[in-house]
């Protein structure tokens, strides 16, 4: 016998996050959060406007927002060296980024996303979120290679360490660019999180963000770019699959999705553990093969103790901790799918992102008849 099924109520979590989300739009703090994320594309491009014209009318082409600054007089490759100048140009960086997301995401991928048939407002933004990172990592991927391919850090972790620090202390134009404008990049995501929408997992991206920020900053500080080149490249690549993946699954691009998401697990596991951990091992065990003693000279630009190796050390560790937690969380869904037919989620709309996006990423990625006979059955018993 079927009865007719009551209306979904709203859960506790769904109640409780919406009152909190209320409160804090009637807070100060909220009100200027809403007006910043409303007006992204004004004052950022007013800001880049600022920027610039300081830059051509006052600093004669020359400002430290825009420009490269420390370049090492004499040096017959027209290398530069690291500053405290740099930060404006990470800053300006900062802007451009917040300019061009909020640009790329509300003029060319959310039109394209309702052009395609999404209906949900909410997936539409989803798919300009997720299609802007996978662009951006696609390019800086790509940018990071090139660099390291042309470096003698390619496929050579000794050179991580060997000669520190004449050779580190030295980037060139390329190197440099690509490293702050990274870092610009993560100074933007956090703004993100801070700003937009909070969700779930708010206080564990905050960490990863914070803790990318600081191996950024002291790996520049201290002339360790190279190994952080090689780190950047292995965080970014299985990135463009996983952000690829979800936008697939937003077009209900089924066969295709499936195909990048076995090229996702894979290359999750060989650049974020095995790599990853090489790397690791390198710092605890090789740098010591190549910078033997302690090196605190800052007039030489070296800066290598054992408290700065284990600093790394547990700065990394930190991360990997991280990346573990978000595999296992992908295996869960994955298994609880496959064995349990499971596919509930309590997870409320404000808290993440309005639905389960592993469990959308992954529900198509096994065998869908079966599933779909698993819940019909569990529906059938319910009745």
């Amino acid at each position: 016998m079927t009865t007719t099924e009551p209306s979904k109520k709203q859960s506790y979590f769904e109640a409780r996050a919406a009152k909190e989300a209320a409160a804090k739009q009637n807070t100060n703090f909220g009100k200027a959060c809403s007006w910043i994320v409303d007006n992204q594309e004004g004052w950022t491009l007013a800001l880049l406007a600022l920027i610039h014209g300081y830059d051509r009318l006052v600093a004669g082409g020359t400002s430290s927002f825009v420009h490269l600054q420390h370049k090492i007089p004499g040096d017959s490759e027209g290398r530069y060296c690291c500053g405290l100048t740099d930060i404006y140009f990470i800053l300006h960086w900062t802007v451009i980024f917040t300019y061009i997301r909020v640009v790329v995401m509300n003029r060319l991928l959310e039109p394209f996303a309702r052009w395609y048939g999404v209906k949900s407002a909410r997936k539409q933004t989803r798919f300009g979120e997720q299609g802007w990172l996978a662009i951006y990592y696609t390019i800086s991927n790509s940018v990071g290679l090139y660099v390291m391919y042309n470096g003698p850090h390619w496929m050579n972790s000794r050179s991580f360490w060997e000669g520190y620090p004449e050779g580190h202390r030295q980037m060139s134009a390329l190197m440099k660019t690509y490293y702050l404008v990274q870092m610009g990049f993560w100074l933007q995501q956090i703004f993100v999180l801070l700003v937009e929408e909070r969700r779930k997992d708010f206080g564990v991206m905050f960490t990863h963000h914070i803790v990318t920020c600081n191996l950024l900053g002291m790996s520049l500080y201290m002339n360790f770019t190279r190994v952080g080149n090689v780190i950047l490249c292995c965080m970014d690549s299985s990135d463009i699959f996983l952000s690829g993946t979800k936008c697939l699954r937003y077009l209900k691009m089924d066969k295709l999705s499936v195909t990048t998401f076995v090229v996702f697990i894979f290359s999750w596991i060989y650049t974020r553990h095995y790599l990853y951990i090489k790397i690791m091992l390198s710092l605890i065990y090789e740098s010591r093969l190549y910078i033997p003693y302690d090196m605190w000279i800052p007039e030489k630009n070296a800066y290598f103790t054992w408290k700065v190796q284990w600093t790394f050390v547990a700065l990394l560790a930190i991360l990997q901790l991280l990346i573990i937690y978000w595999f296992a969380l992908v295996l869960r869904i994955v298994y609880r799918i496959v064995f349990l037919g499971n596919l509930e989620d309590n997870r409320s709309d404000s808290e993440d992102d309005g639905e389960d996006e592993e469990k959308d990423m992954l529900e198509n990625s096994i065998n869908s008849d079966k599933v779909q006979a698993i819940k019909n059955k569990n529906k059938k018993k319910a009745e």
